[in-house]
């Protein structure tokens, strides 16, 4: 797995409270499922077999964890499950990537975790 950015939203004054907005994994997953599912022989030809895009979720997330527990160190309880949502890599291979966020409890302190650059999200701390 590559390099994964990471975006402090706010250092805990202005924390994403928009959660309903967004997935949980197992929420995304399911709804991945479906739609795969609806075309599955064009989609695996596009995106391959489906465990492999969980998988790279899965490889995205426990990444993520691993920085989040170690920045928040004995304060790393999340506030809600951890979030996903696909952005386009913008490359030669017409894919997606997935970016991650994690909500800490205590104070509301948001991250996100991205293998590509969202450069707005640091113009805007």
């Amino acid at each position: 797995m590559s390099k994964l950015y990471v975006y402090n939203l706010g250092y805990g004054l202005f924390p994403l409270d928009w959660e309903f907005c967004f997935l949980t994994v197992d929420e995304y997953k399911e709804k991945l499922k479906e739609k795969y599912y609806q075309n599955e022989e064009y989609n695996h030809h596009i995106a391959g077999d489906l465990s492999e895009t969980f998988s790279l979720i899965d490889k995205t997330v426990a990444k993520a964890k691993k920085h989040f527990k170690k920045e928040f160190h004995g304060d790393e309880n999340l506030r809600c499950l951890p979030m996903v949502f696909p952005i386009p890599k913008g490359d030669h291979t017409n894919g997606v990537a997935f970016c991650v966020i994690l909500k800490r409890d205590e104070d509301g302190d948001t991250l996100v975790y991205s293998p590509i650059p969202l450069q707005y999200l640091n113009e805007n701390i």
